[in-house]
């Protein structure tokens, strides 16, 4: 039976995570519904990362089996025409049998928009957190920096399985455009709320509440309560996965 991969946008808003739920909406639930009215027969999918509740995607990446005889780009029309407005497959492409989107995939990009003014905005509130108080961008970058490299992240978050915190980040900016602060990290994995985690502390930085310089300490498996507070996860999106 042939294999596909499948890069997937989805608003998070009304979705209780991506992972199948029996008595919740979700974004795997979603699509193995469409999957199997196409089908015909249940049809299973494995995915790239189990967002959590109100966590958006742009390249969130699927794997599934189906019987299907005409192109990817008609199979693509053919799920989207199945899903609800606030998910829908963006590319579509026949892969290896072997082929496995979370095990074989080498890093993952996610970013946290912060909406940073005095107002608040009602076509931003889905999609970024709102902050009144003016923020140090340049601090809260330098103190990214501390983030790059193999750590143990267990302050930050705890594993989705087993007891290993140890994870390797290779990008960590802070950047601002106009109203709007990103926070980009690409990391080989990530620990569960290990990012909002990292944006919690990383506001701190820039109110002036903490130093970039304590940072560094939280990065050797400091207990979990000394790191900043779990910020909502309107802001964050899976922007890419990426394989070899």
């Amino acid at each position: 039976m042939p294999k596909y991969k499948a890069i997937v946008e989805y608003d998070g808003t009304e979705f209780c995570g991506f992972q199948r739920q029996t008595t919740e909406r979700t974004v795997q639930g979603e699509l193995e519904a469409a999957l199997h009215d196409l089908a015909g027969t249940p049809i299973l999918l494995a995915g790239a990362g189990r967002t959590d509740s109100g966590v958006h995607a742009a390249g969130q990446v699927i794997a599934f089996s189906l019987p299907w005889s005409h192109s990817p780009n008609d199979l693509l029309q053919a799920v989207n025409a199945r899903l609800a407005w606030d998910v829908s497959l963006v590319r579509v492409e026949p892969v290896p049998a072997e082929f496995h989107p979370r095990y074989d995939a080498v890093r993952r990009h996610y970013r946290y928009r912060i909406l940073n003014r005095v107002v608040r905005s009602p076509l931003q509130r889905r999609f970024a957190l709102h902050v009144r108080e003016p923020l140090d961008v340049g601090a809260m970058n330098r103190a990214a920096q501390a983030l790059l490299g193999e750590h143990d992240f267990i302050a930050f978050g705890r594993p989705p399985q087993g007891t290993n915190s140890v994870r390797h980040v290779f990008r960590a900016t802070c950047r601002r455009q106009d109203e709007i602060v990103t926070f980009d990290v690409e990391a080989n994995a990530f620990l569960y709320r290990m990012v909002r985690r990292m944006v919690g502390t990383l506001l701190q930085v820039g109110r002036g509440e903490i130093s970039a310089q304590q940072l560094a300490p939280l990065l050797g498996g400091t207990p979990r309560g000394t790191a900043g507070p779990t910020v909502s996860p309107c802001g964050l999106c899976l922007m890419a996965v990426y394989y070899d």
